[in-house]
């Protein structure tokens, strides 16, 4: 019966060609889409695997650059029980890089500037220590920059070259990695370096990052930091990074799921109707069958086979398409996509669906025909 309803499919080639197809683009779609929330989150848990304090902003602050505290509040913060050291921070997003204006979106070159000396004498390591190339930067190196390992291949910079920021040139002392591209797009400098590209107002930085006593605390030192300052400060903890960016990304996720959907859903509409006009082409054929002894089960496991067939391939080759879309996307964009099992299995289970959607109503209209009246049928 399978090599029946497989045989079916290519009395009509056209026909059967433009339903396979409309099931590969919608297949297609749901893999672009979905491969490339699904990088984002790999790429945003790789950074916060790596963080293990605390950070620090403005109360309504939406993101670092937009946050401004007083670069004196560090002082408070230390006094908090539970805080080693507050590192004053700025973030910066700069115009130009080598007089190359930069492009706004995944992997942007940032700036980070923070008190290096600080860092240096932090109990638990910051994020920007893994120097492969060169050296680390020193609580005094005015003028020098440490760059990720992506900076330093997109603008072809080595230990001791030169690196020009909106117009300001430094040297670079060293070349660090990252288990992100996220991070392997920093530069970092000092602060009074950043204060100066940045041009914020005198005695303001935009974050504070808190080296603890104790890392496995860090709730109870937010909880307390927030309390002690409800009106100045919002806080953030790896715990709380991961939690929020999870429940936004998985929205995000069932929601590119269900506009991808759509053209797949689409496709199935295509399936159901390229099924029944197949039936109405094979009337007579379908009379014979159930004139020779055939039930109307047997009937509509043949059409059913038919549409899971049609869907089957359709979400095969869709698959191949996404997936060379996504690598595509990946080299030619550097934003990070993947291609999970559990996406294929989703892709194949609504594949599944689509195939029995699609042709319950040509089978259940197939399985009714009389046989007399089918083989009357000119």
């Amino acid at each position: 019966m399978i090599k029946l309803s497989f045989l079916n499919l290519f009395r009509r080639k056209t026909r059967t060609f433009l339903a396979l197809l409309g099931v590969m683009i919608g297949v297609a779609a749901i893999i672009v889409l979905v491969s490339i929330v699904d990088g984002l989150f790999v790429e945003f848990n790789n950074v916060i695997s790596q963080y293990k304090g605390l950070s620090v902003l403005e109360k309504d602050a939406v993101d670092q650059p937009f946050s401004f505290l007083e670069e004196s509040f560090a002082i408070e913060l230390e006094r908090v029980s539970g805080v080693n050291l507050a590192i004053p921070e700025i973030w910066y997003i700069p115009e130009k890089i080598d007089g190359k204006t930069t492009t706004v979106g995944f992997g942007t070159v940032s700036v980070y500037g923070l008190d290096v000396s600080k860092m240096l004498a932090a109990k638990q390591a910051g994020w920007i220590v893994d120097v492969q190339k060169g050296r680390q930067l020193g609580g005094s190196d005015e003028g020098f920059v440490l760059i990720g390992q992506k900076v330093a291949d997109d603008f072809g910079k080595f230990p001791g070259s030169k690196i020009e920021i909106d117009d300001t040139k430094f040297i670079v002392k060293g070349i660090f990695s990252g288990e992100s591209e996220l991070i392997e797009s920093v530069i970092a400098m000092n602060l009074s370096d950043a204060k100066k590209l940045s041009g914020i107002p005198f005695g303001k930085v935009n974050s504070f990052t808190l080296d603890l006593d104790d890392s496995s605390k860090s709730e109870q030192v937010k909880t307390l930091i927030e309390f002690k300052y409800p009106q100045v400060v919002k806080v953030f903890s790896a715990a709380t990074f991961s939690e929020t960016f999870d429940s936004t990304l998985g929205q995000f996720r069932l929601l590119v799921f269900f506009v991808a959907g759509v053209s797949a859903i689409v496709a199935g509409v295509g399936i159901a109707n390229t099924i029944l006009m197949s039936i109405r082409d094979r009337i007579k054929e379908i009379g014979t069958l159930k004139a020779v002894g055939w039930s109307n089960s047997n009937i509509i496991r043949m059409v059913l086979f038919e549409s899971l067939l049609l869907s089957f391939f359709g979400a095969v080759f869709g698959v191949i398409l996404g997936f060379a879309a996504s690598l595509l996307i990946t080299e030619l964009s550097g934003l990070k996509t993947l291609v999970s099992f559990e996406l294929l299995a989703q892709v194949f289970v609504f594949a599944f669906v689509l195939g029995i959607a699609g042709g319950f109503y040509p089978a259940f209209i197939a399985s009714k025909m009389e046989p007399v009246d089918a083989l009357r049928t000119e």
